[in-house]
């Protein structure tokens, strides 16, 4: 076994979902390299505790690892791997004599680093996820209400063509990447937009972020969607809401009127005496309500042209 992922998460074998969950989101908080200077050292060990809960969090994956730590412990490897290195010959910390403090080691179960960041030395070449990317990204009220795909363009790290993610070429480091095994690419992806979303809202496009190293899986894309402002039309929360300037003698003597609503356009009865301010509903001509089919409102505000 490479790694004992429970340790590196500073869990039980026996933890739940929940309990995984937070350790992880409390290390990749503490150890995510924009918090820490791009340091290199944090961007290491952000990997591998990404790779942890990648395993732990996921039912297949955690069953398969439990197989191998099963075999591993049946055949005596895994007694004699705990050596002075810790955690399996992989350089984590731990001191082997006391198995209380073995435990504790590379995180504490408080999330505390070791003591000395020196003995945390991870496999250069072990599978590293890639990181998840977040962006910030302009919605059309229509597609927000009635959702919809829009084009999206941008930039994460792939795996560099040249050498193939090993690193070198023709025996020394590679020309393309530097060594890294990585480049900078942009691509470009049709994003999926929920109807009815809420601006501000979070989506997760899995496997959509930056490539991971080694054979490690892909990091994911967080989607804010932000709601653009739209020149006629305001939304509050399933209704729409639009000002419509009328003329003085139909607001007087009533009449029919055409509005335009989200995707489509309705004739509507203005009513003798009609004020400004007053209000006419279209019941079903709103936003998508809970990403579902019904829709809230459409409501026209009069605004009266007096001469």
């Amino acid at each position: 076994m490479a790694r004992n992922y429970y340790k590196i998460l500073g869990v039980q074998p026996d933890a739940g979902n929940d309990e995984i969950k937070k350790k992880y989101r409390a290390l990749a908080l503490k150890y995510h390299p924009d918090t820490n200077n791009n340091s290199k050292k944090a961007e290491n060990q952000f990997k591998i505790i990404a790779e942890a809960y990648e395993t732990l969090s996921n039912k297949k994956k955690r069953a398969e690892y439990e197989r191998q730590r099963a075999y591993s412990s049946s055949s005596g490897r895994a007694s004699s791997s705990e050596g002075p290195s810790g955690f399996n010959g992989y350089g984590f910390g731990g001191n082997p004599r006391s198995r209380s403090n073995h435990r504790e080691g590379p995180f504490r179960a408080d999330g505390t680093p070791p003591p000395r960041e020196e003995e945390f030395r991870p496999d250069p070449n072990a599978p590293m996820s890639g990181f998840d990317l977040q962006f910030m990204v302009d919605v059309p009220l229509p597609v927000m209400a009635l959702g919809g795909k829009i084009p999206y363009s941008y930039e994460k790290y792939v795996t560099c063509p040249r050498c193939e993610g090993e690193g070198r070429d023709e025996g020394k480091d590679c020309s393309r990447c530097g060594g890294k095994k990585q480049i900078v690419k942009s691509v470009s992806i049709e994003i999926k937009i929920p109807p009815g979303v809420a601006d501000q809202y979070t989506i997760r496009v899995e496997h959509k972020g930056g490539e991971g190293k080694n054979g490690g899986p892909p990091g994911n894309l967080l989607i804010k969607v932000c709601a653009m402002p739209h020149p006629r039309f305001k939304r509050s929360k399933s209704d729409i809401y639009a000002d419509v300037e009328i003329p003085f003698e139909l607001a007087e003597k009533g009449g029919e009127l055409e509005v335009e609503t989200l995707n489509s356009k309705r004739t509507i009865h203005v009513e003798e005496g009609t004020l400004t301010g007053e209000e006419y509903r279209i019941p079903g001509q709103g936003a998508a309500i809970l990403w579902g089919k019904k829709r809230g409102d459409f409501v026209v505000r009069f605004r009266v042209d007096t001469p």
